[in-house]
């Protein structure tokens, strides 16, 4: 962006003449102008909150209406509305680009990850971004850190952050870790690496990551004794615990079933069992179970335990992730399907199971004459997979079995290789 490349210039040019050293934050009032909405931008933004963007932007305006910007809000608006909706009651916030707003946390993921600290701590955010784990992080504890390499970024968070009458952060921009040494020592350092390369190609090992969190690991140490790293739901976790030192928890945050983000925490000389938080927010709700590495054998259901009548538990995305199968196993005395099935059987009913329950109506073999029978009994049900051969869209082809009505249908494999049908009602 050009006014990004002239800031660089200027303090380029500064230090070439003057011989010394200047934080880009210090010019800033001076070489950088933010947009901020006109009352005008502003009654057009909310009287289009609604409209199709593509078609604004075709349309002649109002000169005094700068079009592209006022879409970039209402896309912000809207997406906000998804992810934080309890931050845009002041419809004067700012937003920055679609993809600054996407990496964001959501407002539910950051309030959990703010209710694991502690109230009198400080913490330094060294990838601040567009400041939703800051803002949620500064109504928690004393003092919070902002750090952001983007201007334009850091201009838009402080400005939210006045609007949000948040006081408790203080705001650098530059890179933090091209002066870390300078920096004072907090409880807490957070930092969300990104994964992708210089070609903006997606990685898969931490050390990839920029910055190349394992690395700068025994730095980050000097100046904090606790280190939370946010990472994508898609990395694997058991890879990750293998590149990081003195790992102590490792959070699983789910929201509605959905896998969002995982955060890890390292504490400085730790070295004991990594305990496992498998965390899923609902309304009103927030179901958790823990767990450990330590070993856990899981227990088999027999076949002839699998019919009418009996209990069929499904464990929650986050425990999915986690691998925590043996865990569920033995902490509820519930039978798995099969090594691979990821499926539980009980004679009893689970009101606090993390995940979803289901009452088993029937259990029907897999075979030719079944599939072709299936949808006079079933013309819509909800169809899952669990270590089964076919997809859900090729087992929908095959069957004409259209989505929708209360009835499930689990096509699994059981113990002894079976493949089998299981027809369920939610509990």
């Amino acid at each position: 962006m050009n006014f990004i490349l002239t800031l660089d210039l200027v303090v380029q040019i500064y230090k070439f003449i003057f011989k010394q050293t200047i934080q880009e934050s210090k010019i800033k009032v001076y070489f950088c102008r933010m947009k901020i909405a006109s009352e005008k931008e502003q009654e057009f933004i909310l009287k289009n909150l609604n409209s199709d963007i593509n078609k604004l932007l075709l349309q002649n305006h109002n000169e005094d209406i700068d079009i592209k910007f006022c879409v970039r809000q209402i896309e912000g608006y809207n997406k906000a509305k998804e992810k934080f909706a309890s931050l845009i009651k002041n419809h004067n916030l700012l937003f920055p680009n679609k993809i600054n707003l996407e990496q964001s946390s959501s407002g539910e993921t950051a309030h959990y990850k703010a209710s694991l600290l502690h109230k009198d701590s400080t913490l330094r955010d060294l990838t601040s971004g567009f400041g939703i784990d800051d803002i949620f992080f500064a109504k928690e504890i004393k003092k919070v850190y902002y750090h952001e390499t983007d201007i334009e970024l850091a201009l838009i968070a402080e400005h939210n952050f006045k609007l949000l009458g948040i006081n408790n952060i203080e705001i650098s921009q530059g890179n933090s870790l091209n002066s870390f040494e300078e920096l004072a020592e907090t409880d807490i350092i957070y930092i969300d690496p990104s994964r992708r390369d210089a070609n903006n190609n997606k990685v898969v090992l931490l050390k990839d990551s920029e910055p190349n969190i394992v690395a700068i690991l025994p730095k980050l140490f000097e100046k904090a004794k606790k280190i939370y790293i946010k990472l994508s739901p898609m990395l694997d976790i058991k890879l990750a615990m293998q590149e990081l030192i003195n790992t102590k928890e490792v959070h699983i945050i789910s929201v509605k079933n959905e896998c969002k983000e995982l955060l890890v925490v390292l504490e400085r000389n730790y070295t004991n069992e990594v305990i496992f938080h498998c965390i899923d927010i609902i309304p009103n709700h927030i179901s958790k179970f823990t767990f450990t590495q330590e070993k856990s054998i899981s227990r088999f259901a027999e076949i002839n335990l699998i019919k009418r009548g009996i209990f069929l538990y499904e464990p929650n995305a986050s425990i999915m992730k986690a691998g925590g199968y043996h865990h569920i196993s033995q902490a509820y005395q519930i039978d798995k399907l099969a090594p691979h099935s990821h499926l539980f059987i009980s004679e009893n009913e689970i009101e606090d199971f993390p995940g979803r329950s289901f009452i088993i109506k029937g259990v029907m073999q897999y075979n030719n004459k079944t599939i072709k029978n299936l949808s006079k009994c079933f013309p819509k049900a909800n169809i899952t997979t669990r270590n089964f051969p076919q997809t859900v869209a090729q087992i929908r082809e095959r069957t004409k079995i259209n989505e929708g009505s209360d009835e499930y249908l689990f096509f699994t494999t059981d113990n002894k290789s079976n493949r089998i049908i299981i027809s369920c009602e939610k509990t």
